[in-house]
């Protein structure tokens, strides 16, 4: 991937959301919302609770929660994402875990996945 302008350190432990319009590196734990305009990199050990939007996403570590990939979702051997993912294309390694339902992006499967997200924010702030 190209130059990253926002890095989660490992031992880095954050609450809240992560929004950038460049790259994303996740090392650490983030509880919230990682959107990204560009690509967001999940390190072997990043932790990530909520949903993740970006055009590139390649996930070496953990996410639980919603992922929206408008270009390409890549599960390396160590990722394991849990939640559903809606996704333009779909790369899961062997060794990888997958557990959720997966569809393939089309102009409304964004617009479903969008609003799921919202949909799961407004229940959680309740």
């Amino acid at each position: 991937m190209e130059n990253v302008d926002t890095i989660i350190g490992i031992n880095v432990n954050l609450k809240g959301n992560l929004k950038n319009k460049g790259s994303i590196q996740v090392n650490g734990s983030v509880e919230g919302e990682v959107r990204s305009d560009e690509n967001v990199t999940v390190g072997e050990t990043a932790s990530i609770k909520g949903p993740v939007v970006a055009k590139v996403i390649e996930v070496s570590g953990l996410i639980k929660g919603i992922i929206e990939a408008t270009e390409k979702l890549e599960i390396n051997p160590t990722g394991k994402v849990f939640g559903d993912i809606n996704v333009k294309s779909l790369i899961i390694k062997q060794g990888a875990i997958f557990v959720g339902k997966s569809t393939m992006a089309d102009a409304g499967g964004e617009a479903a996945v969008s609003e799921k997200i919202e949909a799961e924010e407004a229940k959680e702030s309740k």
